[in-house]
């Protein structure tokens, strides 16, 4: 089973479809796909070093009390899965560019799934600048990457053609909001589901190969 997920790292809707995913594989052991994390940039347009989130979401919202029940909802579904969102910690907004480059080398390290899961916790929970290049190589050494290729794949932008392609390859898919589940190239998902649903998705794709072998 391969399954494709595209999300991007300051999205509090993917960080809870992952952590939901992941219990939901805990759930069927029996599985083991081959997964991929693409890249889906939210905020393209922002600059390199970012914004100043508050001012960011108060100009992007309007709405400090929408905000504030958004907020206290995530929290609420994210204690459910583990996740303790800290949005007061978060002073940046930034732009995720380098954090999907971060990935890509991650990619290609074996270590794709361990950075994700670094990256997002520390952008959501700890409150860490995940646009900032020095952070992200220390998150991607405490998740196992190599210290001055990680800074090299940074710096250099290594892999940046490939994120582009993944996100243009988003938009022929028709794919606009994240997280987005694609399993075996065939069957779509998106937001982040209850554990429940997606273990009957994994079921339900595993009985379709089956079948498909079968026949």
């Amino acid at each position: 089973m391969r399954i494709d997920i595209y999300s991007d790292t300051v999205c509090p809707w993917c960080y809870l479809g992952k952590r939901r995913f992941e219990l939901a594989m805990a759930a069927r052991p029996q599985y083991e796909p081959r997964v991929t994390w693409r890249p889906f940039e939210l905020n393209p347009e922002l600059p390199p070093e970012g914004l100043d989130r508050a001012a960011y979401l108060a100009a992007k919202t309007g709405d400090p009390k929408r905000l504030a029940e958004a907020q206290a909802e995530l929290k609420r579904q994210g204690e459910a899965s583990g996740i303790v969102f800290r949005f007061d910690l978060i002073e940046r907004m930034p732009n995720t560019r380098r954090s999907h480059l971060l990935m890509a080398h991650a990619a290609r390290c074996g270590r794709q799934t361990a950075v994700k899961d670094r990256v997002m916790r520390a952008y959501f929970e700890e409150g860490c600048d995940i646009g900032d290049i020095e952070v992200l190589v220390r998150l991607g050494v405490e998740a196992g990457l190599a210290e001055h290729e990680s800074r090299s794949a940074l710096i250099l932008r290594a892999g940046q053609d490939g994120v582009i392609a993944a996100e243009r390859h988003a938009a022929v898919l028709g794919i606009t909001g994240v997280p987005t589940f694609i399993f075996d190239g065939q069957y779509t998902i998106s937001g982040a589901q209850e554990v429940g649903t997606l273990a009957r998705v994994l079921d339900q794709v595993a009985d379709f190969a089956a079948a498909r072998v079968v026949s």
